[in-house]
């Protein structure tokens, strides 16, 4: 029965050697069950190594320690740049009688939760938008109309001939404040309301190609490569091009802030089944593992400007289109994101 199962389950001695693994383990891999018995679980050159080599987060390593049962739930990079959760379980074996792990004995259970992760993930979201959209509402009734006079009265002040240059330094800069605070409320409440959007079919090929041309000029001169790779005769996308248009910019945006000492930047368009995939992927930084998860999170950013809605706004809009958006990042190699919508339909 353990063959059947879709994840790993191995039998570990005290030191962490595999004595005994199921078929899954192994073709996992892309290995032997030979060329595995035997072998450490943390061993670095088995491909997605079995346990953490953090002792606090590693489940075998905590078991033994305490001899009691233990769940951890990690966050792993694949080879290919996509992020996925694992959970793992360890339990210590008991001997016949039941009352102590034989030999040292331990059954260590590896499953992929990344789906039911990902549907926590949105529903955590879905909450945060509940009260972001309380918080909006509050907001624009409280402090929009005083945010109004400030700026009303500090640009009275500046019309006033009577100031002397350090009094209108300083109405200017009461003015120009009520004013950046006016842009960060208007975003705040258009991030919290749905986004009206026209829908209908329309040429993503087309929409890639002017982003491209909008967003690259000058590139040639900072190093950059510009790439564009249009799959032939690609079915129309169904959505809004205009909102598409922008998610793009804001992600070339992104990936050309990410090489600002030369590198490539690629924008990629295909069909892949029943979808529309356009990617932006550039030879840049990266992003480190534990903030892959926050990436898209309203107001989360890691430039020293900005509101930190960009990228969640483009997976908002893409999935009120039907869409989605994934993530695939490697720190220091790169990143790319894809954004796939649903193709137009002959109905």
């Amino acid at each position: 029965m353990a063959d059947q199962t879709d994840g790993d389950i191995l039998v570990l001695d005290h030191d962490g050697i595999i004595l005994d693994l199921n078929r899954h383990a192994a073709e996992a891999r892309g290995m032997t069950r030979e060329q595995i018995l035997g072998r450490n679980c943390a061993d670095p050159d088995i491909p997605m190594r079995f346990c953490q080599t953090d002792s606090l987060q590693c489940a075998f390593q905590t078991t033994k320690d305490s001899g009691k049962e233990t769940e951890r739930i990690f966050s792993e990079v694949m080879p290919d740049g996509r992020m996925r959760y694992i959970r793992a379980n360890c339990f210590p074996v008991p001997d016949v009688a039941g009352a102590s792990a034989a030999a040292g004995r331990y059954l260590y259970i590896r499953r992929d939760v990344t789906e039911q992760q990902h549907l926590e993930q949105r529903l955590q979201q879905s909450e945060k938008m509940a009260a972001i959209g309380e918080l909006s509402t509050y907001m624009a009734h409280e402090i929009r109309n005083p945010l109004f006079s400030i700026g009303g009265f500090a640009n009275a002040l500046l019309r006033n001939p009577s100031l002397n240059d350090l009094a209108r330094e300083k109405a200017r800069i009461i003015y120009d404040e009520s004013r950046r605070l006016d842009v960060i409320l208007t975003n705040i409440l258009n991030f919290a309301r749905p986004t009206e959007q026209a829908m209908g079919e329309f040429d993503a090929a087309s929409v890639a190609r002017q982003t491209i041309e909008l967003m690259t000029i000058g590139s040639g001169e900072r190093g950059i490569t510009i790439e564009l790779d249009i799959e032939p005769h690609l079915p129309k996308a169904s959505g809004n091009a205009e909102n598409l248009k922008q998610c793009l910019i804001n992600l070339v945006k992104n990936s050309l802030e990410a090489i600002p000492d030369g590198g490539t930047l690629t924008l990629r368009a295909a069909r892949r089944n029943n979808f529309v995939r356009i990617e932006v992927e550039d030879t840049g930084r990266g992003i480190p593992a534990e903030l892959q998860d926050k990436i898209f999170s309203p107001f989360f950013t890691t430039k020293n400007k900005g509101s930190g809605l960009g990228l969640a706004m483009t997976r908002k809009a893409i999935e009120e289109m039907g869409g989605k958006v994934s993530l695939e990042s490697t720190q220091g190699k790169g990143t790319r994101i894809t954004l796939s919508l649903p193709v137009a339909l002959s109905v």
